[in-house]
């Protein structure tokens, strides 16, 4: 498999195919202060492409303990 070079900020939609996760993901990282944002021309927000794969290694899945699931 070829090593795919990515720009050093890419899209939100391209950050969430990238770890395999929802773009509304990847916006509440940048909600929580864990991505650091910027905008293209067009008004896109850009995320650092490098810091995106870092912030989805330290997740943990699920809800945390002590939160009730809805009923």
């Amino acid at each position: 498999m070829a090593d795919v070079q990515l720009p050093a900020w890419i899209t939100v939609k391209v950050a969430a195919a990238v770890v395999g996760k929802a773009e509304r993901t990847v916006y509440r990282w940048i909600d929580r202060g864990l991505l650091a944002t910027d905008t293209d021309g067009e008004g896109r927000t850009l995320v650092p492409s490098k810091a995106v794969g870092r912030v989805a290694l330290t997740q943990k899945r699920g809800r945390p303990r002590g939160i009730p699931t809805r009923r």
